[in-house]
């Protein structure tokens, strides 16, 4: 784009909006959009996430550049000629953001302004995002009118996609894809609609019925996100950053095409560069080009099958023993369930969200001729717990040993940007979870004459990583709580042990960097890291006849690493 110079009418001084991030939005962008990738879109793959839950499209608070006012010149409107962006941090359904934009000066050869913006977190102030673009003023073209008979389409894409998985295996470079979209007023109605769900009530009534820019070549751009999450890598993806430079306006109802080819590939840190062109489907006039960074995520680990369990265990004498273990509809939880399964124990899996997991992993066991239930409890809650070891006790008569393993994420989070809100919901879950537990059965416990209690702790509580607090704090009162339980029912003949392994390969280690797990792996002395099934281990050690004189304890599942007993 190369109108002539502009003096424009208004100087634009820095503006600040504050938005809101709600799942109705994230539904409407992907309405828009048609990026329903699992990551966004699917509560189970969000679960099994490194972030632990879903993440909002990326592209989703950008689109906010929109609501602001910019100059206006009479005879003239503003087009997006020019957008670029690097997603910093995730972005969550409920988080609060602003949005601040600051002018640049006027370019002196052309008529346009550039534009510097951050998205941060309100209350930490965290950057999520931060990025540049580019408002040319070009003369308005009246658009022709839609004929009546003509479907107003909302979505973007002319055909809907169907979600791609590529692992970083499968992706070579120079594997291309391509997709057709144009856009509506259904759609410009569509991203209006996401602007006034967003905003504040007093940032909303600024939104004019018509948008004080030519939004076409933004829609345009948020179909990266698309590309992305359901073409390459697909639902693997993590969008890490994006530019796009526009040779002119796209137009309402005109089909253009959006193709993305991988330039590059690095093995060794899971990173992708794609090129994206977006052509003119009747002229194949090159209407815009830029570039994407996207990390390819590794997927889902597998846990081991029952069977396999089975080949490399014995019996321990849990026999019909009742086990109630915490947070086991997915990684170490689930392996435990299926480990005592294999020993004759009757497994009460508790979950909180993940219902058909945990339904799958009673299945399993069940088919192994074994017995299990599932029961939903948020074990913060102290009347959920009692109702779960309630409806536990009517299944199997009473309750043996209890698996302290619920624990809410070990996502990072550096200091300066940590809230108290974040570390009260680990403290919630994490020791209120055991507190509300432990209280629940030892009284059963007590009136039995013996049981076993085995926490989760970790080796983070005394080899203390960076960006870990809240979790090195929770895990810390989780120790405490165990040896001041084993000291006060040791003469009950109950047991209070712990079990502090080093980084297990579940899903839960997925937020942690690859190069910092290899660096793991090569300083640990067994050359490997900690396996689920190698954690269970020890975890039905404890709660075996085996340990009935060790209380108060702690096995190291570390394969020899420090810090040592």
């Amino acid at each position: 784009m190369s109108p002539k110079l502009l003096k424009l009418s208004q100087a634009f001084k820095v503006q600040k909006v504050k938005m809101t991030i709600s799942q109705a939005m994230v539904q409407t962008f992907a309405e828009l959009s048609g990026d329903y990738s699992s990551l966004h879109m699917n509560p189970d793959f969000g679960r099994k996430s490194m972030y632990r839950q879903n993440v909002v499209h990326g592209m989703l608070p950008v689109l906010f550049i929109s609501a602001l006012k910019y100059p206006l010149s009479k005879g003239r409107e503003g087009v997006f000629s020019q957008i670029n962006a690097n997603f910093l941090k995730p972005v969550f359904v409920n988080d609060k953001l602003q949005l601040e934009v600051t002018g640049d000066s006027t370019d002196k050869n052309k008529a346009c302004q550039a534009y510097d913006f951050t998205i941060n977190q309100e209350h930490s102030k965290t950057v999520v995002t931060r990025g540049r673009f580019v408002i040319s003023y070009v003369d308005s073209v009246k658009q022709q009118p839609q004929k009546s008979s003509k479907v107003k389409k909302v979505q973007l894409l002319t055909v809907p996609l169907v979600e791609q998985e590529f692992s970083l295996e499968n992706i070579d470079k120079g594997t291309q894809n391509s997709f057709k979209f144009q856009i509506e007023d259904a759609s410009i109605k569509l991203l209006y609609q996401i602007l006034r769900e967003g905003l504040n009530k007093n940032s909303r009534s600024e939104i004019q019925v018509k948008p004080l820019c030519n939004v076409n070549n933004l829609l345009a751009v948020s179909l990266a996100s698309t590309f992305v999450g359901m073409c390459i890598p697909g639902r693997n993806a993590t969008f890490m950053d994006f530019k796009i430079d526009f040779h002119d306006r796209l137009h309402l109802s005109r089909q253009y095409t959006f193709t993305g080819k991988v330039d590059f590939k690095s093995n060794s840190t899971s990173i992708l560069k794609e090129s994206m062109v977006i052509y003119d489907g009747k002229t194949d006039q090159t209407m815009g080009k830029g570039n994407i960074s996207v990390k390819v995520n590794e997927p889902p680990i597998q846990m081991p099958s029952i069977n396999s369990l089975k080949n490399e265990n014995m019996d321990l004498q849990l026999k019909n023993k009742v086990v109630l273990i915490t947070g086991a509809s997915r990684g170490l939880g689930e392996t435990t369930a299926k480990l005592f399964a294999l020993h004759g124990a009757k497994v009460i899996l508790n979950y909180l969200s993940g219902k058909k997991d945990a339904e799958r992993i009673v299945q399993e066991i069940k088919t192994f001729g074994a017995q299990a239930i599932a029961v939903k409890a948020n074990v913060a809650d102290q009347l959920q717990v009692k109702k779960m070891v309630k409806e536990a006790v009517k299944a199997f008569g009473s309750i043996d040993v209890l698996v302290n393993n619920a624990i809410r994420d070990a996502y990072p989070i550096s200091f300066n940007e940590l809230t108290w809100e974040d570390i009260q919901k680990d403290i919630d879950v994490t020791i209120k979870g055991a507190f509300n537990c432990c209280q629940a059965v030892l009284p059963l416990m007590v009136e039995n004459q013996g049981g076993k209690i085995i926490n989760m702790a970790t080796i983070y509580t005394e080899y203390p990583p960076a960006g870990q607090t809240k979790y090195v704090l929770t895990k810390s009162a989780i120790v405490g709580l165990t040896r001041s339980l084993a000291v006060e029912y040791a003469a009950k003949n109950i047991q209070v042990n712990m079990v502090v392994p080093s980084i297990v390969e579940t899903d839960l280690s997925k937020g942690v960097p690859k190069a910092y797990l290899e660096a793991m792996k090569s300083a640990t002395p067994m050359k490997r890291l900690a396996q689920a099934a190698d954690v269970a281990r020890a975890i039905i050690y404890l709660s075996s006849a085996m340990s009935n004189f060790t209380t108060g304890q702690k096995i190291m599942v570390t394969g020899g690493s420090a810090p040592f007993l």
